[in-house]
């Protein structure tokens, strides 16, 4: 996965078989709808459900897709989520953004990458 930082746009380009498992090539984030960018040790805050659309689960190994919640739409590639209905991730990057598609962005990042954003 890569998080292309551009004056105007952030990118998430997933790359290999990240785009199988998600469903996805890339996330394009208009910098003005950020409403702010986060990265987390531990990650709980799940709303009440999320279903899962199109995307995969499998507890302890990957979310990765698209989730409806009760909330709007979130993005997710978790990798090693711990639990099944409400999931704890660690290492994460979480964007939130005003968009109606995705109002959340969540995804396995290294702390120094995220730094860079």
């Amino acid at each position: 996965m890569k998080v292309l930082r551009g004056k105007e746009l952030l990118r998430i380009e997933l790359e290999g078989q990240e785009q199988i498992w998600a469903l996805r090539t890339k996330i394009d984030i208009p910098r003005k709808n950020i409403l702010y960018a986060e990265w987390r040790e531990v990650f709980d805050d799940w709303k009440k459900w999320e279903v899962r659309l199109p995307g995969t689960y499998a507890p302890g190994i990957l979310a990765a897709g698209s989730f409806l919640t009760e909330d709007g739409w979130d993005f997710l590639y978790i990798t090693h989520p711990k639990g099944f209905t409400n999931p704890i991730a660690r290492f994460v990057l979480v964007i939130e953004t005003d968009l109606k598609k995705y109002r959340r962005i969540i995804v396995s990042i290294d702390h120094s990458e995220a730094q860079k954003y």
